[in-house]
């Protein structure tokens, strides 16, 4: 049995070279975007690597190619961005962890930004069981979830959120709150099994204005019930980090994008 692989979205590769640049080691599923459609398999030194490419676009439908052809065998799930570098060893570590604490359904690994621009996420300090406010800043990167826990939830990424669609962030957030919504027993560890190198991620444009109106639809797709109440919340905490923009303004923002997803439910726009 294939104990754990890895999941990996990128865009414009024309091979599997991905795998050795990110210096992977176990099987692996690569999830390609470009302008050409094609599925290969092979192996490298015993591990299976898959290589998709699909034409569409949208980080969250990758995502959820490289879920959807993973292998059948397949024990444990990671994802993975095309901007990690895996440390020497990781499956081990990864596998002993789970094995320690066998009722974690998922574990959220630490990673180690090496750019200059830093990510957002507060690095993981302790091994404990996640609450659902710890979470709002974390991406699935080096995300571990048991595939018989994510095949009896049936979650997938939301793909009206994410990058390549009109609601450009927050596919991650979405994702990580509905693990908790089906059950999910998520763990954060502090042990470190990659490296990430963000200088070339640019998805927020600084329109302030758009940004938060999709932050409201985040939050209202998260927590539809006391959307409104959180908006202004988060108005009263994020206002005072901008110059020259008042609070009521970002609420506006923030509740209009909480009214435009409701309506889109209503309407029926959110049907795959």
């Amino acid at each position: 049995m294939s104990r754990l692989a890895v999941l990996v979205t990128t865009m414009n590769e024309q091979d599997h070279s991905k795998y050795s640049e990110m210096n992977l080691q176990t099987d692996a599923v690569i999830a390609n975007q470009a302008d050409f459609e094609g599925f290969t398999e092979t192996e490298k030194e015993g591990r299976r690597i898959r290589f998709i490419t699909k034409p569409e676009r949208g980080l969250s439908r990758n995502r959820n190619t490289a879920i959807d052809n993973c292998f059948s065998d397949c024990e444990y799930v990671m994802f993975s961005d095309d901007d990690l570098t895996f440390y020497d060893g990781y499956e081990a570590l990864v596998l002993e962890i789970f094995k320690n604490h066998p009722d974690a359904d998922a574990i959220k690994f630490n990673i180690n930004c090496v750019s200059k621009r830093k990510i957002t996420m507060s690095p993981i300090r302790n091994f404990h069981r996640a609450a659902r406010r710890e979470v709002t800043s974390f991406g699935v990167c080096a995300l571990v979830i048991k595939t018989s826990a994510l095949k009896k939830s049936g979650i997938r990424f939301n793909e009206f959120f994410g990058a390549g669609t009109q609601n450009y962030c927050g596919e991650d957030s979405i994702f990580l709150q509905d693990l908790f919504k089906k059950g999910i027993r998520l763990y954060l560890s502090p042990e470190c099994i990659a490296d990430i190198d963000q200088s070339d991620s640019s998805w927020y444009d600084g329109d302030l204005k758009k940004f938060s109106t999709v932050c409201g639809m985040i939050i209202d797709e998260i927590y539809p019930f006391i959307s409104y109440l959180l908006c202004v919340r988060s108005a009263l905490k994020a206002y005072k980090r901008y110059e020259n923009v008042s609070f009521f303004s970002l609420l506006k923002w923030y509740l209009s994008g909480v009214t435009k997803n409701k309506i889109e439910h209503i309407k029926g726009k959110r049907k795959k």
